[in-house]
């Protein structure tokens, strides 16, 4: 495993599939215990992520990774980095910076996300 191997897992499979709603390739990519903790604290599971996704109205139009910083402990992967996002949720936009922490495992010779947390950065 590499840092370019998990960037280019982040990059172009979870962020991709996000704003191309190619929720089959998220269902792919997440691990079965997947956790995504929000920046409201509230907690998700990966089936809970995945019917919000399709049933909540939520659309992603962009999403940029800045200062990201990959570090590698054997077969985990540690992302952190500042996210820029534009999306909307039943059409309104909305903007949001965050600082983002996502874990990675390999899997089966594949790349799993098993965390994602984000804490909203002010001004």
């Amino acid at each position: 495993m590499t840092a370019e191997e998990v960037l280019r897992a982040h990059r172009d499979i979870f962020y991709r599939s996000l704003i191309h709603q190619d929720y089959e390739a998220l269902a792919d990519l997440y691990a079965n215990e997947y956790v995504l903790v929000r920046p409201d604290g509230s907690v998700l599971t990966k089936e809970a992520v995945l019917r919000d996704l399709k049933l909540g109205g939520l659309t992603f139009k962009s999403i940029e990774l800045i200062g990201e910083d990959v570090r590698i402990y054997g077969e985990t992967a540690i992302v952190t980095g500042e996210s820029r996002t534009l999306a909307s949720r039943n059409g309104e936009e909305f903007s949001s910076r965050v600082r983002l922490i996502a874990v990675y495992t390999r899997h089966a010779e594949m790349l799993k996300l098993v965390h994602f947390q984000s804490t909203p950065l002010l001004a």
